[in-house]
């Protein structure tokens, strides 16, 4: 777990609750772009999706800095129904506004993110 990045997304909690509370999340990428783009580090950066597995698995997200030879990853588990991803679950009923309590999860799901981000080594 990256500390500087935790310290910022608690500060952005506000910007990331809005966005979460406009509308729900169409994958786990957009998720990941969210919370990138409240942590200045990761300014200028570029999202690769990577995906192991078919009905379950997981995606690999590297985001690379284009001003620095840096890059971090984060791996996001995913299954095939709302009863086992955790996506799906938070978004059973998308075709209305997100709830107070989709926000929360939503949230809940970015903070998981942000804990998973790690820097690759070079």
């Amino acid at each position: 777990m990256i500390q500087k990045f935790i310290d910022v997304f608690m500060s952005s909690k506000d910007k990331l609750e809005a966005q979460f509370s406009e509308s729900h999340p169409e994958g786990y990428l957009e998720v990941v772009r969210a919370v990138v783009s409240v942590l200045p580090d990761l300014s200028n950066k570029h999202i690769n999706e990577l995906e192991f597995g078919s009905y379950q698995g997981d995606y690999v997200y590297v985001i690379s800095n284009e001003w620095e030879d840096k890059f971090w990853y984060v791996i996001v588990g995913y299954g095939s129904c709302s009863g086992c991803d955790t996506l799906q679950s938070i978004g059973n009923d998308s075709f209305k506004d997100p709830t107070v309590e989709q926000v929360k999860d939503y949230m809940t799901l970015a903070l998981h993110i942000v804990q998973g981000l790690r820097e690759m080594e070079s």
